[in-house]
């Protein structure tokens, strides 16, 4: 469904029983909510509410009208909780995901009971990763969103998977290059120019789970393991056989690891 926030249209999905724990999840870059559908699907057969939105400029949500900040994002989610009535929630993230809901823990730690970090990283860009999102962006309007997809598609899955599994390929080609390159080009600024949330990690006091992938080139497990040492009241778990996507590549181990965390915080 669609809502509006800010005065821009934001999607979203929006499942389970209205009165269950809600969970709200992020997606990654350059993916939307649908990313998630494997977790919506064992999370609201499980009791849990589930919602999904596509960040601006993504999946179906309207395109930025200048230009935006991780801080935006955060606060299109705050009115978004506010909008559903949603004083407090689990809140996860996968990578892009993770980076915003950095922010929000900056913002309104408050509004979150417990966090979900999945292939993702406090630090800010390098000079040299920055570098490589100003190419990223600049390469979106030479060729499109297909410039995201030959960047990102050999990073998100394993060889294997890429070799054995051609439908979830397929799909995921399908849903990158369907995205409007402009707002992959905001997010891929925004992330960029993003601040480093690293001094967040000790102040986090609210159960985390952070989920890496073993094969992961883009956050490997030594990068989340040292995140997840600085937080103190966080589990550790990595996928094994998984790279930077592990929601959907290996959604059977990551819903196991993901299940039990949130059976233990429910209320």
């Amino acid at each position: 469904m669609y809502i509006t926030v800010q005065e821009t249209s934001l999607f979203i999905e929006d499942q389970g029983p209205v009165s269950a724990l809600p969970i709200i999840l992020l997606h990654g870059f350059p993916l939307d909510h649908r990313m998630w559908s494997h977790q919506i699907e064992t999370l609201t057969a499980s009791s849990y509410r589930v919602i999904t939105p596509d960040l601006l400029g993504m999946g179906r949500s309207e395109l930025p009208s200048s230009n935006i900040s991780l801080d935006r994002y955060a606060d299109d989610i705050l009115a978004m909780m506010d909008q559903l009535q949603i004083p407090r929630a689990v809140l996860g993230g996968f990578s892009m995901g993770g980076y915003v809901a950095f922010a929000l823990l900056r913002k309104a730690p408050e509004r979150f009971s417990a966090l979900i970090l999945a292939n993702t990283r406090p630090e800010a860009d390098s000079p040299e990763g920055r570098q490589n999102r100003m190419k990223m962006a600049a390469s979106l309007y030479e060729k499109g969103s297909s410039a995201a997809k030959d960047a990102m598609l050999p990073k998100l899955l394993t060889e294997h998977t890429r070799a054995e599994s051609p439908g979830l390929v397929s799909e995921l080609e399908q849903v990158m290059t369907a995205m409007e390159p402009e707002g992959l080009v905001h997010a891929s600024l925004a992330m960029a120019f993003r601040p480093d949330a690293s001094d967040l990690l000790t102040s986090i006091q609210v159960p985390t789970l952070v989920i890496a992938g073993e094969q992961d080139p883009i956050t490997t497990p030594e990068i989340m393991k040292s995140m997840a040492d600085q937080i103190p009241a966080s589990q550790f778990h990595v996928i094994p056989e998984a790279s930077h996507l592990t929601p959907q590549e290996k959604p059977d181990a990551f819903n196991a690891v993901l299940l039990g965390f949130l059976n233990s915080i429910k209320p």
